[in-house]
């Protein structure tokens, strides 16, 4: 996939599924990358396939890709709503046993309004909002960053995405985060390397 703005140029291959971890310095493409893989942006060239299907030229709405930014919430929704809000969005029925499973392993064990959470639980309840809405591909920018604990949160997320949800997420810090993840690429000026 190719994408020229200004003068920064992107040139990404990246093909792979389970819990994928992409690292780069800023500036390198990891935002570029994950908005035109869910379609805030359009390539020059090539395609993004999820789960070997086409969606490119597909609505953002029907492509089954969720990105999750730090500012990815509603601040005047409660939490109990707002992490039920995507399933009910696609019209998909959870159980509430489920959703409280997700908050114990997630470690929300808080409510009210999003905008008065600090940036770690809110980080924690959107990703969790992103994750029980069953999307084919999760997309999480620099949103785990936020988060205390992160490397047990990032354990439990890729427990329950798995079968559900591919998850490919940016981070800043290679070391620590590719041993919790099925896949690592790097990136450097706009051009992705498979490491494992």
């Amino acid at each position: 996939m190719k994408k020229r703005l200004g003068t920064f140029y992107l040139d990404s291959t990246l093909s792979d599924s389970g819990f994928i971890c992409l690292t780069g310095r800023n500036g390198s493409g990891k935002s570029t990358l994950l908005k035109l893989i869910s379609g805030l942006m359009r390539p020059d060239e090539g395609y993004v396939r999820v789960d070997s299907k086409d969606i490119t030229n597909l609505p953002i709405e029907e492509r089954g890709v969720v990105l999750v930014t730090p500012e990815s919430y509603f601040p005047h929704f409660q939490v109990s709503s707002h992490l039920v809000w995507g399933a009910r969005t696609r019209k998909i029925a959870i159980e509430g046993m489920y959703v409280q499973n997700v908050r114990e392993m997630l470690g929300i064990n808080y409510d009210g309004k999003m905008d008065k959470l600090s940036l770690g639980m809110r980080a924690r309840v959107s990703l969790a909002t992103a994750l029980l809405s069953r999307p084919r591909l999760i997309l999480v920018d620099e949103t785990f960053s936020s988060i205390d604990n992160r490397g047990e949160f990032i354990r439990s997320y890729s427990q329950l995405a798995r079968g559900k949800s591919e998850v490919l997420f940016t981070s800043q810090q290679a070391d620590e985060d590719s041993k919790l993840a099925d896949h690592l690429y790097t990136i450097e000026e706009g051009k992705t390397k498979k490491q494992f």
